[in-house]
């Protein structure tokens, strides 16, 4: 089934399609590699959770993250 009103980016000679606004974001200011330390730093964090009070300051500090993205997200649009 075709999208009626696909979303594309445009990057000099290049056009890629976007799956969502949220790719269209990452894709047009070429978030990838953020996005990829992010990740990369999330599964280490997660790798050493060891006890309840490590479990907590990983959550914390995702929480801090999450809070950030979404007074972004309220700004930007």
């Amino acid at each position: 089934m075709k999208k009626k009103n696909p979303l594309y980016v445009v990057k000099g000679q290049d056009v890629e399609a976007a799956e969502g606004f949220l790719d269209l974001l990452v894709k047009k200011f070429n978030l990838e590699p953020l996005l990829s330390v992010l990740k990369n730093l999330l599964e280490m964090l997660m790798e050493m959770v060891q006890s309840y009070a490590m479990f907590k300051v990983v959550k914390d500090f995702v929480d801090h993250i999450v809070k950030r993205l979404e007074l972004f997200q309220k700004f930007s649009v």
